[in-house]
């Protein structure tokens, strides 16, 4: 099971049929496609808009051939500097699910990184939060955020929150407000697919449970957290 695959802020390695292949090798019951949106920067609203559409008539089209898995159409959008996304809200609802992520600015303030996170979190269409803290390894620290207010309105909301490899202190400080995560393996090609087990070990490194990942419950109460 899983929810978060294939790509960067470019065209995955492998086509949306390969993940669900591989998907089906592993064994899981459903597999999410969030590709990044095109660039907010070169695209204009109404050219977004007409992505999503036609890459959801796609992946609906791959859906209608294979009954042995579910397919479920997402995307990982960008968290502008006011906190508004990168992908309109009229692309946003046709989806199952939305991953939204702190991509630029990361060095902002605790007060600025705070609020970008909790603009985003109120937007209805956002169920997910990415890389929460944005650190990457020997190249980046953590952003600075309120996560004590960011924890309230999660668990409050029902917003999940990412295990991506981040630090396991957080994870623990977030389910003692009860916070719900997701764990991926943030995959860019299908070879990648198989660090899901990372991602278990971070989650279990911060005690965190089966009742707390929702992408570890089977697909009927997983389907019914995300209103499918």
């Amino acid at each position: 099971m899983i929810l978060r695959e294939i790509s960067s802020h470019a065209p995955g390695v492998n086509s949306i049929e390969e993940i669900v292949k591989k998907a089906k090798e592993l064994n899981y019951e459903f597999v999410g496609i969030s590709d990044h949106p095109p660039g907010f920067t070169t695209s204009s609203k109404e050219e977004t808009i007409k992505w999503v559409q036609k890459r959801t008539k796609f992946i609906q089209n791959v859906k209608s051939k294979t009954k042995s898995i579910h397919i479920l159409n997402g995307l990982e959008v960008d968290i502008l500097v006011d906190g508004s996304l990168s992908v309109p809200d009229e692309a946003l609802e046709t989806l199952d699910y939305c991953i939204a992520g702190v991509h630029s600015g990361h060095r902002g303030s605790k007060e600025v990184i705070t609020k970008r996170l909790m603009v985003a979190l109120s937007n209805p269409h956002v169920d997910i939060i990415s890389h929460p803290t944005n650190r990457l390894l020997n190249e980046r620290e953590s952003s600075e955020a309120d996560w004590e207010e960011i924890f309230k309105f999660c668990a409050k909301n029902n917003k999940l929150l990412e295990i991506n490899g981040f630090p396991n202190r957080l994870v623990r400080r977030a389910l003692s407000f009860g916070v719900k995560f997701v764990v991926d393996t943030d995959a860019h090609r299908v070879e990648q697919m198989d660090n899901m087990l990372f991602g278990v070990a971070v989650a279990r490194r911060g005690w965190a449970e089966n009742k707390d990942l929702v992408n570890s419950w089977g697909w009927t109460d997983f389907a019914k957290w995300f209103k499918l």
